[in-house]
């Protein structure tokens, strides 16, 4: 595997960085996404995430994940080729904690399950999937089982 998951996990918050880096690599495997990339998944406050959510989607409340994907943050294709010896960076996925402790309380299901669940689907969005239209939403839920039951 050519993938560098790069997490950071504020703390006080008791997530396992090696659950994080396994859902993302099964999400890259699954999509079957070759080459040397790089995300980054950060675990973060409501404090951190809401004001994220504000500036970045005009919603002035926390979420549960946010993505960033590189490609998309300038409107503008990139001007330069990444070197093979070089990652190329897919971007950022931002995962409030208070926010998956809550929905997984919501959703009667594990704190760990919640997390890698919202790993995947942040990947997913780095990656091109959106859930906008139904048939795109069935397509992004479809994948979301296949790689979270490879990860059981």
């Amino acid at each position: 595997m050519n993938y560098k998951i790069a997490p950071f996990v504020e703390p006080h918050y008791p997530i396992k960085k090696t659950l994080l880096r396994r859902a993302a690599e099964a999400t890259l495997s699954t999509i079957k996404v070759k080459g040397k990339v790089e995300i980054t998944i950060s675990v973060i406050g409501d404090r951190k995430m809401r004001g994220l959510n504000r500036e970045y989607c005009r919603v002035d409340e926390p979420t549960d994940v946010l993505a960033f994907p590189y490609s998309l943050q300038t409107g503008k294709p990139k001007e330069f080729i990444t070197p093979p010896s070089k990652y190329l960076n897919l971007g950022d996925v931002i995962i409030s904690y208070p926010q998956l402790i809550e929905r997984a309380a919501k959703e009667d299901t594990l704190v760990d399950d919640m997390a890698k669940m919202l790993v995947v689907h942040g990947c997913l969005h780095l990656l091109g999937y959106e859930h906008e239209k139904p048939q795109d939403a069935q397509v992004m839920e479809s994948l979301e089982d296949q790689i979270l039951s490879s990860l059981s």
